[in-house]
């Protein structure tokens, strides 16, 4: 069942990057049409050398959101089956990430940065991660589980890019080395 869990959580996260990717170059395209001050917002998530430089609260939930993006490609891609974590840590370093999400998205939906459906679509994903067993992995989500994981990663992504913070490279990199 988890090599089936995977491969659901494979599909969905693919269907969902494919969508977003096509979101990401429409984006990119809007961000260089602002006046100076939108520039600024947007130079943080994508700056020249590849580095991400983020600030403020907006920009720690779309940094968190992109950590967990980074990890859930890893994941996806085989980690915990190459020795490379064990399925506690990916959980751990999933749990910790989504508190992160949720706790920066509220801070930038009050400050006006982000969209009330971060904090939503975050919390979301977090109460899945959380109804898992004690003993039970992250693919032993159910179908219907991952898919709405996917749908609201999907949507996260997509507030995050439209306040300016588009996905790094490296998290597609990531996706594709994955298959997703």
């Amino acid at each position: 069942m988890r090599v089936g869990s995977r491969a659901i959580i494979s599909v969905a996260v693919a269907a969902a990057a494919g969508t977003l990717l096509l979101g990401a170059c429409s984006s990119d395209d809007a961000a260089g049409e602002g006046d100076a001050s939108s520039s600024d917002a947007a130079s943080p998530g994508s700056s020249a050398s590849g580095d991400t430089v983020l600030a403020g609260a907006a920009a720690a939930a779309c940094a968190a959101y992109f950590e967990l993006d980074l990890l859930n490609s890893t994941y996806a891609g085989g980690a915990v089956q190459d020795g490379d974590m064990t399925e506690a840590q990916a959980r751990a370093d999933f749990t910790r990430l989504l508190r992160i999400m949720v706790r920066q998205g509220e801070a930038a939906e009050e400050e006006g940065s982000l969209s009330p459906k971060f904090a939503a679509n975050a919390t979301r994903m977090r109460k899945a991660v959380k109804g898992l067993g004690r003993d039970e992995s992250l693919s032993d989500l159910t179908k219907k589980e991952q898919a709405s994981f996917a749908l609201q990663s999907s949507r996260t992504q997509k507030a995050c890019e439209r306040a300016g913070f588009a996905l790094p490279d490296d998290n597609i990199v990531a996706r594709t080395a994955a298959g997703i």
